[in-house]
């Protein structure tokens, strides 16, 4: 089962560098990985328009997750405390 290690870029990982390794994840994994239930991810996807991370739909049963957009997704999703005004 993926951890939030799984998420950490390495300079190998790196989502910039086009070399690294693009990883692709399930429903069930994303879900895992951000401690959420599948269905919410389902949620999202089927919003008008749709919300979470980018996605991939192969089949109608298959939709895919790459790492780097859900690095990016969640950097975006950050907020740091000391910035808030």
């Amino acid at each position: 089962m993926p951890s939030n290690a799984d998420l950490h870029a390495t300079p190998a990982e790196d989502p910039h560098d086009n070399d690294a390794p693009h990883i692709w994840r399930t429903t069930e994994e994303v879900a895992a990985i951000l401690t959420v239930d599948p269905s919410t991810l389902r949620r999202w996807r089927s919003a008008k328009p749709p919300q979470g991370p980018p996605f991939v739909r192969l089949t109608t049963r298959l939709t895919l997750y790459s790492t780097h957009d859900l690095q990016r997704w969640l950097a975006e999703h950050r907020i740091d405390p000391r910035e808030v005004t």
